[in-house]
């Protein structure tokens, strides 16, 4: 396990720790696929980790639209940041099915990302926009 429970701080919106959640899920099980080889699973894995980021970060920035939420602009820009580093690896994944890019990309670029995300800005967002 990548990511264990309660290593993604919960802020005040319960709609976006459920999302955290579901993608903290879908990291983990991805990882574990990428861990042991199995590169189907892992491949619509990764189709599926590409769609549930856009959602996610899509919901949220509309959520924040709504709310007239101060910090959007640098908050969506963190997305767009993660969106493009997250595409990069999926289109060298496609081409190449390197488990271990992929899983480095986890470990050290992902998941640091998704903790700290969580506690400045989504914690900061979720406390404006409220429950």
């Amino acid at each position: 396990m990548l990511v264990k429970p309660g290593q993604i701080q919960k802020v005040a919106n319960m709609f976006m720790n459920a999302v955290h959640e579901d993608e903290i899920d879908l990291i983990n099980e991805l990882y574990e696929k990428l861990k042991v080889g199995d590169l189907d699973e892992a491949d619509k894995l990764m189709d599926e980790l590409l769609v549930d980021l856009e959602d996610h970060f899509s919901m949220e920035e509309e959520l924040m639209k709504e709310a007239d939420f101060f910090g959007y602009p640098m908050h969506k820009a963190e997305h767009d940041n993660m969106r493009k580093d997250f595409k990069k690896v999926y289109d060298e994944w496609k081409k190449e099915k390197s488990p271990r890019k992929v899983m480095t990309f986890l470990e050290e670029k992902l998941v640091p990302w998704l903790k700290l995300h969580v506690a400045q800005w989504d914690s900061v967002t979720a406390m404006h926009i409220g429950d």
